[in-house]
């Protein structure tokens, strides 16, 4: 069974094309997180899944049935908010079962629902309490929890976490991740903070300019990115693009690259074919700043990796790991280090570079080549 099918839609506002055709499909149950830049048409599209916007063309099933045109209220979904959306003057346990009584639901099985959600979001002392009185992460679990007592077929969320502290974020991403392991619910969540998208989501649709650039595991998108957009939107620091000259020597394909130290070459391997085309151009190398790290003695047998000696720009302790910034091709490029190997600024560092996992696009498009 599909838990949510969007086939085709569009969207216009006059003669602002919004939403240029979306298609996604995933299964019940799934986590699906819509992601992209502000303006992209993420929330736009949450919207018309929940029926708050109209579709200009285009069909969304939820489990089979068609919900296109039905009114909000037709279509099993909750919703939870950015805002929170609470009513001031009610109190916690009225503002959860406020759903129910408008639905009349007898006031026995209210509170049992009541207690039922409290206990699982851990708010149950505070349902005499009205929302002034909560911080904004009581308060969104409060939220949460009203939508919790629909018993809805999927979940939608408006970017729920963008109100809260950076502490509070993290500690309410991991409730929301623990909540879908035990409801098994379809849920969709708009964000446009991508550690939030790799951490929740089981699937994600990156968005820009009111098209799917790429949708996919996170992993996959991670390691696989479709085009040099997706490649920089997703991972913290972003990857690095260093413009790189393709040579050939002596049959083999590298690319060269130029630090305070001097130039270097880094052979290509197993890109032969795909890049054979290249020599004597410029290519974008798209590597994540964990593939230029120190020189770790236990991958001396791995022909994907290469070594060069840098010159160390900036240098930022982050606690776990250091970011080592240094200057590649007039590009500055951020290297992972283990803190105990960083250098200081103006030191020499030698460098692992693996380019096991590294990807090249086309300088004019920004698409991903090999």
């Amino acid at each position: 069974m599909s838990g949510l099918k969007i086939d085709n839609i569009q969207k216009r506002f006059g003669d602002v094309h919004v939403l240029k055709g979306i298609d996604i499909e995933i299964d019940e149950g799934d986590f699906l997180i819509l992601v992209g830049p502000s303006g992209c048409g993420k929330s736009t599209l949450l919207h018309m899944i929940a029926g708050l916007e109209s579709v200009t063309s285009g069909t969304i099933s939820i489990g089979q049935r068609d919900v296109t045109h039905l009114n909000p209220k037709d279509r099993d979904i909750a919703m939870v908010f950015q805002s929170y959306a609470l009513y001031p003057n009610m109190t916690v346990r009225q503002n959860i079962s406020f759903g129910l009584s408008i639905r009349k639901v007898p006031e026995s099985e209210q509170e049992e629902i009541v207690q039922r959600v409290a206990e699982m979001l851990q708010i149950g002392p505070l349902l005499d309490r009205k929302p002034s009185q909560l911080s904004g992460g009581q308060r969104q679990r409060v939220a949460m929890g009203r939508a919790l007592a629909r018993k809805p077929s999927i979940f939608l969320f408006d970017e729920p976490l963008s109100n809260l502290d950076a502490k509070l974020r993290v500690e309410m991403r991991t409730e929301i991740k623990e909540l879908h392991n035990r409801l098994g619910t379809t849920m969709v969540y708009v964000t446009h903070d991508q550690i939030e998208a790799m951490t929740l989501g089981q699937r994600i649709a990156i968005m820009k300019d009111g098209v799917i650039q790429q949708f996919g595991s996170p992993q996959e998108i991670y390691d696989e990115p479709v085009n040099q957009f997706v490649a920089g939107f997703i991972g913290s620091p972003s990857m690095n693009f260093i413009p790189c000259p393709v040579v050939k020597q002596d049959n083999q394909l590298s690319i060269e690259l130029d630090n305070e130290t001097g130039k270097f070459y880094l052979p290509i391997d197993g890109k032969n074919a795909e890049l054979e085309s290249w020599v004597g151009k410029t290519i974008i190398l798209g590597l994540r700043p964990e593939k230029i790290t120190h020189d770790i003695a236990s991958h001396a047998d791995n022909q994907g990796i290469h070594r060069a000696n840098c010159r160390v720009g900036i240098v930022e302790p982050t606690g776990p790991d250091t970011l080592v910034f240094i200057e590649l091709n007039n590009t500055k490029t951020v290297c992972r280090v283990d803190p105990s190997e960083a250098k200081n600024t103006g030191e020499n560092i030698d460098l692992m570079f693996d380019l096991t996992k590294a990807v090249f696009f086309e300088p004019e498009t920004g698409e991903r080549v090999c």
